[in-house]
């Protein structure tokens, strides 16, 4: 579901030593600062993305900015192919996993309140969650838990899961390994991190966020999936159709088992504002930013909700991707020059991420 791809992505990117963070000052001379703005990059980016697929061309939008200056913000391709509704910048996606780097600051945010610690065991929050007393908070953040990744449940007509509902789908699934000993990817993770950030602050997860992130940063075409809810300007997504090569409409029933593992819709422009103040220190101290950009087993991997890794100039990278039915997502930060990268697709197989390699280069430019 929210993974699909993920553990395959993150084993490609840092073969390659792929991407992004956010906040280091830039050492970029003023006469290179002209080159980036400049009209002949932009075009360059955006024929880039027009040709990333010979075949069939990206469809989304795309936020491309330097040292705080937005270079490219462009829609590609159509949000309704059957309606002939164009991708804006305006145009509303589901992020998937971008959702974990909402559900890690939160927790982080109720640490600075000392409402809990990253220290705490699950089991002060599910008394009766197996081994709860080996596993921190701090080893779900930073998938290191050995929880087992859950699956979507195929219960006939049923839409809506309590989060101790989607916790019963893995609770009682044995650990993979030993927790703090390895990492891997688990969405089971988040989901239960999205039940202590109910059980702490005494409000529903999605009012949590809407109250103390989404409204002060007056993100306002943000939200949260439901089958209740039509949102409006939202992109349909598509996948593959078997082996025909053409794209049809992914199935539009999210259930509620996406929660705070991947139950985020959201624009490229909201997404640049959320990078930029969690960045800036707006929502979280720097010493707990550092925190959620420290992973706990190496130099680079996974910290809090986010990937750090680096790119072929040995930049510092802070990203992360998502994959859900018919969507593909990414956002991500280059820490030494300044870069900021959202990209938001309705075509589910397409790979974001590889796309960074080369509107990176023509930033780099070498195109």
């Amino acid at each position: 579901m929210v993974k699909k791809i993920i553990i395959k992505v993150i084993g490609l990117l840092f073969i390659f030593t792929i991407l992004l963070i956010g906040g280091v000052s830039d050492t970029t001379t003023p006469m290179k600062r002209a080159k980036i703005d400049s009209s002949d990059i932009q075009s360059k980016m955006s024929k880039y993305i027009d040709d990333y697929s010979a075949k069939d061309k990206f469809s989304g939008t795309v936020i491309i900015a330097k040292d705080s200056k937005v270079i490219l913000n462009k829609g590609y391709g159509m949000a309704d192919y059957n309606n002939k509704i164009i991708n804006k910048s305006k145009t509303v996606f589901e992020i998937a996993s971008i959702t974990k780097q909402f559900t890690a600051t939160a927790i982080l945010m109720l640490q600075e309140k000392k409402l809990l610690s990253v220290q705490d065991t699950v089991d002060k929050y599910i008394p009766d969650y197996p081994e709860g007393k080996k596993i921190k908070i701090y080893n779900l953040l930073s998938q290191t838990s050995g929880i087992i990744d859950y699956s979507q449940p195929t219960e006939e007509g049923k839409l809506t899961y309590t989060p101790l509902e989607i916790i019963e789908l893995f609770k009682n699934k044995p650990r993979k390994f030993e927790t703090g000993t390895k990492y891997e990817y688990s969405s089971s993770n988040y989901i239960l991190l999205g039940y202590i950030i109910e059980k702490v602050s005494g409000m529903k997860y999605e009012q949590y966020l809407e109250k103390n992130i989404f409204k002060p940063l007056k993100l306002n075409n943000t939200g949260f999936l439901s089958n209740k809810t039509i949102v409006k300007n939202k992109a349909l997504g598509y996948v593959l159709s078997g082996n025909s090569g053409k794209y049809i409409p992914a199935s539009n029933a999210e259930n509620s088992t996406l929660y705070s593992a991947g139950g985020i819709y959201s624009t490229v422009n909201d997404l640049y504002t959320w990078a930029n103040a969690l960045f800036e220190g707006k929502l979280i101290s720097e010493e707990s930013l550092n925190e959620m950009l420290t992973p706990l087993l190496n130099t680079y991997g996974y910290g809090y909700g986010l990937i750090i890794s680096k790119n072929a100039m040995e930049d510092k990278m802070v990203w992360h991707n998502g994959t859900l039915s018919g969507y593909s997502t990414y956002i991500g930060k280059n820490i030494n020059k300044d870069y900021v990268f959202v990209i938001l697709s309705n075509k589910g197989s397409y790979n974001v991420v590889q796309m960074i390699l080369g509107l990176t280069d023509i930033l780099e430019e070498k195109k």
